[in-house]
């Protein structure tokens, strides 16, 4: 157990199974230097932590990293998720660079998992340039999918297409538009 006895703030637990991760983004949080950071229980009474300014960073092993930057973040110990406001996301593979971007109005982060729900004005690009809109995206870190079965927008040097959706294999760097696809080719 992980607790946080600065003064001013409420005493915070976070559990050992939340992993090292959570741990030093609570620590981190919390640190003097980080003055935003404030513990709090919610309408429950369950434990949260709402910071401003929160950058988060996920890697499993050494060939890939996630990394979430939030205007505001709450931090719900008991569920392992931070919800986040104002959202820019980077999946970035040491082998091959960046594999895609993205901005959102908010999203949910599984802080064990790595894996992500956004929603709200979702706006992004693959490494190879794909640009798309949709209301909603979500991320699965294991399988290394981002995807969608909301209506989608993707612009890219050969046009502009639509579709009911996507998957985007992030390793394979592989785009696929789901269902009823219109097509609108560029000279």
């Amino acid at each position: 157990m992980y607790v946080c006895n600065r003064p001013g703030l409420s005493r915070f637990r976070v559990s050992r199974r939340c992993g090292p991760v959570v741990a030093a983004i609570v620590l981190w949080l919390v640190s003097p230097a980080f003055a935003d950071a404030v513990a709090v229980s919610n309408e429950s009474g369950s434990p949260e932590l709402r910071a401003t300014g929160m950058t988060f960073v996920g890697s499993r092993g050494a060939s890939s990293e996630l990394v979430l930057r939030a205007h505001v973040a709450t931090f719900r110990p008991d569920r392992n998720v931070a919800h986040l406001v104002t959202v820019h996301a980077v999946f970035t593979d040491d082998e091959d660079g960046d594999s895609f971007e993205m901005t959102c109005a908010k999203a949910d982060l599984n802080i064990e998992t790595n894996d992500f729900r956004a929603e709200g004005d979702v706006q992004g690009a693959t490494a190879d340039g794909q640009k798309y809109k949709a209301s909603w995206v979500e991320y699965e870190h294991e399988a290394g999918l981002l995807h969608t079965s909301a209506p989608v927008e993707m612009v890219d040097e050969t046009g502009s297409y639509r579709g009911d959706g996507f998957r985007y294999h992030v390793r394979e760097r592989k785009f696929q538009l789901l269902g009823h696809v219109s097509v609108e080719q560029l000279p």
